[in-house]
């Protein structure tokens, strides 16, 4: 299964830090559990096409990143309803609704945004809200969910030299690829808000939306 993947950036608040979205592949294990945003989604979407053309309930299968499936799931649904109501809307107009109400749901989320843009252009980026994102050329990762935790977006710890590095890694991995970038940035992680350090090679820390997210990830 292909899911888009917000593999490098660390949210700080009141901070626009660059987000790297890679292509995944993960094995969905439908471990299902009941989550009130994709709920949310299928009233928005109906409410915005006029049509109650997505009925079914949905639930979030848990052994995908949250994010990464509800930019998946939410644009199935989306593609689902345009079909069974044969409601006459181009992908520039699907998209345009879809980025509607996922701000509906998600006010000023950057990694929503990042998510739906990459999926919207078919390709990996790098994304700043409010500049032109970026098409980069990184083959897709495959991925499996290691363990969430909460997350409530308050640092333990920051400093001007924190929120620099911060910044700088999702830009310094496109150029150079060094997978040191990936330890440093797990190191960020563990400083910025107390997390425990990650020993495994191949295992990251990513922003989940309201969670923080273990994924063990290869090429």
């Amino acid at each position: 299964m292909g899911v888009r993947v917000p593999f490098l950036g660390i949210p700080i608040k009141g901070i626009n830090n660059p987000i790297l979205v890679l292509d995944g592949i993960i094995e969905p294990l439908n471990i299902f559990v009941r989550t009130e945003a994709i709920g949310q989604f299928i009233r928005q979407f109906n409410e915005a096409i006029g049509f109650q053309c997505v009925k079914e309930e949905e639930h979030w299968d848990s052994s995908i990143p949250f994010s990464s499936y509800y930019i998946y799931v939410t644009e199935k649904l989306a593609n689902d309803a345009i079909r069974n109501c044969e409601v006459p809307m181009s992908e520039d107009e699907k998209f345009e609704i879809l980025h509607l109400v996922d701000e509906a749901i998600f006010p000023q989320n950057s990694l929503v945004k990042a998510l739906r843009t990459s999926q919207q252009l078919n390709s990996p980026i790098l994304f700043r809200d409010g500049e032109e994102p970026i098409r980069i050329q990184l083959e897709p990762i495959k991925i499996k969910v290691v363990s969430s935790y909460p997350f409530d977006g308050n640092p333990k710890y920051l400093d001007n030299s924190l929120i620099h590095l911060a910044g700088i890694i999702p830009v310094e991995y496109v150029e150079s690829k060094a997978r040191n970038l990936i330890e440093f940035e797990n190191g960020l992680w563990s400083a910025i808000y107390s997390l425990p350090y990650l020993k495994i090679n191949n295992w990251k820390w990513i922003w989940d939306l309201n969670w923080l997210t273990i994924i063990e990830f290869s090429n």
